[in-house]
Parts: structure tokens; sequence; C-alpha cells
């Protein structure tokens, strides 16, 4: 997008140069017959060399004037697009389009009133949609932002919409002022579900990556050598041994939407922490690392541990999500899930009221925890969001077809 914009901008800095020395042609001649005696000018001007030459600057003048008209059109045009994607004011929601694996995001900056517009484009365009990654101003735009493109957690709990692909890159520093509780954990889900969402879309693609290579070697059929190599990062990134595929599918897997929520809401204050504004920390974990890192104002004496900080909210949530899938801590969680996942016959029967007995071990506080969790999982009906799902076109809210 910035390329294409250099290269728009240098064309049209060609066009006015252009303009400019056609103009300027017809200004010396204009400005010599000002200054010459009248007489002598219509002498001059009889000469057959000088009136074809006058001629032909009347000619010019004219062209000149028909292409400084197009120009401007152009340029008022461009001029309006660059204020659109280029030239939005700071205090608006800015949107970064994701590529790749949705760590790095390329410049496309568009004004909050455009997004709508924006992701139909891209969408219509057939683009893989990834989503758009929102800076807010302040927790009030925000929510009036989701609510602007259709963004509404009652049709996701009733299944009747599903979750646009918007992934705030951090909270909105006034969320803890917001006077209206509704409203702030409003603010905090809307923003959390999507990120929960990709994150086990994320995963779920690598599972059933595995699933279908194990699948074909069942069969006898021999992998690719990249798709060995593949595999074998596979393993070192989850911590199992090579080729023990019963323990990668076991740490391979989603994580229910209500638990993620819950315990981002506990560990954050529903986003309002100083951890979660500052480090775009949501789950409090902790890091012994040389990593940069927050260090709590109640830490004990002796203590050397820091809350780990993140680049946006995302990687935030992935990191949690790896940790509950790798953690020495974490065994009997996912023993729990797989066995659920078993007895469902898929991720649909994963229930974060049973699995959050196995995070004791989450919080020094035990099995007090536990029910801080079970509680802010029952009193936000938060068990209706398991079953939801990101929306199929980038950004926009997608309303399920018609049966």
């Amino acid at each position: 997008m910035d390329r294409l914009g250099a290269a728009v901008f240098r064309s049209l800095k060609g066009f006015v140069e252009v303009a400019k020395f056609d103009n300027n042609i017809y200004f010396y001649i204009a400005r010599a017959r000002a200054l010459m005696p009248w007489a002598w000018w219509r002498l001059v001007r009889s000469a057959a060399g000088l009136r074809r030459a006058w001629a032909t600057a009347v000619v010019a003048r004219r062209a000149v004037v028909a292409r400084t008209a197009v120009i401007a059109f152009f340029a008022v045009g461009t001029g309006l697009v660059a204020v659109l994607i280029s030239t939005a004011p700071a205090p608006a929601p800015v949107l970064a389009h994701l590529g790749g694996d949705g760590r790095s995001p390329l410049l496309a900056e568009v004004q909050g009133a455009a997004v709508v517009a924006a992701v139909k484009s891209r969408a219509g365009l057939g683009i893989k949609p990834r989503g758009v990654i929102v800076v807010s101003a302040s927790a009030r735009e925000l929510y009036d932002d989701f609510r602007r493109i259709g963004y509404r957690l009652e049709d996701v709990r009733r299944g009747a919409g599903a979750v646009p692909r918007v992934f705030v890159k951090a909270m909105p520093k006034d969320i803890g002022k917001v006077s209206s509780i509704a409203t702030r954990k409003a603010v905090f889900i809307k923003t959390m579900l999507p990120l929960v969402l990709r994150t086990n879309e994320e995963i779920g693609a690598i599972r059933a990556k595995v699933l279908g290579l194990t699948a074909r070697e069942a069969k006898g059929q021999a992998l690719a050598p990249a798709e060995r190599s593949w595999l074998a990062a596979q393993y070192g990134r989850f911590g199992v041994s090579q080729n023990d595929r019963a323990g990668l599918l076991l740490r391979v897997d989603v994580i229910p939407p209500s638990l993620a929520l819950a315990q981002g809401a506990e560990e954050s204050g529903w986003g309002s922490s100083r951890f979660a504004l500052e480090g775009r920390a949501l789950f409090g974990q902790r890091t012994y690392a040389e990593a940069p890192g927050i260090i709590p104002i109640n830490r004990a004496a002796g203590s050397s541990f820091k809350i780990k900080v993140f680049g946006h909210l995302l990687e935030g949530v992935r990191s949690y999500a790896q940790n509950l899938n790798t953690h020495a801590a974490y065994a009997r969680f996912r023993a729990l899930r797989a066995r659920m996942r078993a007895e469902a016959g898929g991720p649909h029967g994963l229930d974060a009221y049973r699995l959050v007995d196995a995070l004791k071990s989450y919080s020094a506080r035990g099995a007090d925890y536990v029910e801080t969790i079970k509680s802010i999982i029952r009193v936000n009906d938060l068990r209706a969001l398991d079953g939801a799902r990101l929306s199929r076109v980038l950004g926009g809210v997608e309303k399920p077809d018609p049966a």
C-alpha cells in the first residue's frame, strides 16, 4: 500500500511539474507583451514566425487549462483517499491489515468510520481473510466502533452472528474509568473473544495438519521432507518427544473461550490492571528470564520474577494458550480435556466448568481461584460464547446462511 501511494505521488508530481512548465512558457510570452509598447508589439507580432509562435502559445495555454482541470480532479480524489488511508488523525481508531501469521501488520491505516467499507472491498477481491488490528483512543470509541459494525454479543450467544475479525492491539487506557460496569465488561469481552478464537483457529489448523499427516502415514504413504521437517518443529515447539503423536495431540488443542475470558477478566481486572495497560498482559504470566517484564509493586523480597510483556494482546493470548498446553503444572488439565474430547467426539464437548477444576495450580489461591473463575463464567453467561466462531469475511460481522 505504501509503495502504491509513493508511485501515485511521483506520477502526480510529474504531471504538476509539466503543467508548471507549460504555464511558465505562456506566462513569459504574456509578460513580454505587457512590457512592450503596444505599437511595437503589433509590429513584431506581424512577422510570420512570431505569429505562429503566438498561435502555438495560445493552443498550449488551452491545453494547460484542460490538463490542469484533469490534474485538479485527480489530485482531489487522490487527496481524499490519502486522508482516509494515510493521514487519519491520531485519536481515531487505526486499522492495519494482518499478513502472514498475523504478527507483522502491513501499513493500511483507515479511519474507524471506513472500517466496514474497507473490509468489504478487500473481502470482495477474494483476499484470504486474516483480520484487522485496531488501536482505539478510548473505551467509549471502541464500544461505539463495535456497535457500528454490528458486533453484538447477544447475537453471538444465540448463534445468530459470527465474531468479526477485528483484533484490538492494546486495551484502551481509560477502560478502568468507564463508569458503567456493563459497558466495561462488554468492551473487554468483545475485545478478547476474537483474540481467543483466532488463537484457537491457529491451534486447530496445526492439529488438523498433524492428524492429516498421521492418517497418510497410517495408509503407508511417505511424507515429503518438508512435511517431516514441519512435524519435527511441532514436537520441539510443544515439548514432546519426536514421533510421539499421541503426546503431541494431547498438547495441540484449543482452549474453551469461556475459560480464557474468565481467567483474563480475573487476572487483569477486566482489562484495567497495570500489567494489561502497560504490557498487554491479560493473564499475569510470570517470567524469570532477562527479557523485558514488569516488576510487581508488591513482589516479595528476594523474588526475581517479572510479569511478561507483549507487543500486542494477541501475542499474550497465544502465550497463555501455549502455557496451558505445555507447562508441566497443567498436565491434569490437558488429560481431562482429551477425555472430554473423546467422549463428545470433538472440541464442542469441552466444558470450562469442569476444566477449571484442573487449574488449581494456576494461582496461589488454589480452590478459591477456581471458584472465582466459575463465578465469572456463570454470572456473565460466558459458556454461551463457547460455540462462537470467527467470521469468514475480513473484519465485518457475518450473518449465518438462512436454513
